[in-house]
């Protein structure tokens, strides 16, 4: 049982930290598409009331429309919310693995263990379909991220939290 629950975790550390990751990233592409469109949405403005080269404000003006048209398509800012929902979702569903590797399943049968565990595993599958995917490249992020260090519970931190699996009984 603290085998499985241990895997568990690291799968829903690597959702949560991708998940933070894709967020960044939309977060990111809605500052990127952002700024420039309502620059050049100014700048459009004051070249038509400057009198300015019509080409020029014509320009200016499908430019400013081509980004914004493309931020409504993408909705960086609603997909950076979606993901750092869901990694907020999995940062609460680690905790509660956690506690149950570390307190609960001391004091557990085996019956008890078996039915915490697949309802944990449960929240999780419910809690994967309704979190959209997360892209390749943070996932990538999350897996360097972990893999450095950086992030809470690499396999050391859980031999030191929960004990190696197969030096305790796993009930």
């Amino acid at each position: 049982m603290l085998a499985e629950a241990r895997k568990l975790a690291v799968d829903v550390l690597y959702s949560e930290k991708g998940h933070f990751a894709a967020a960044s990233a939309w977060r990111r592409r809605n500052y990127w598409l952002g700024i420039p469109a309502a620059l050049i949405g100014a700048a459009a403005g004051a070249t038509i009331l400057a009198s300015a080269d019509p080409v020029v404000s014509g320009i200016l003006a499908l430019a400013g429309a081509a980004i914004t048209a493309l931020m409504t398509f993408l909705n960086p800012s609603e997909r950076a919310a979606q993901h750092q929902r869901a990694g907020v979702a999995y940062a609460q569903l680690r905790r509660k693995v956690r506690q149950f590797a570390q307190i609960d399943m001391a004091g557990m049968e085996s019956a008890a263990l078996r039915a915490t565990l697949t309802a944990l595993t449960e929240e999780v599958g419910s809690t994967q379909g309704e979190a959209l995917a997360i892209p390749s490249a943070a996932y990538r992020a999350a897996m360097k991220s972990i893999e450095s260090g950086s992030a809470d519970y690499t396999d050391q931190e859980l031999d030191a939290a929960t004990g190696r699996v197969g030096a305790q009984s796993s009930t």
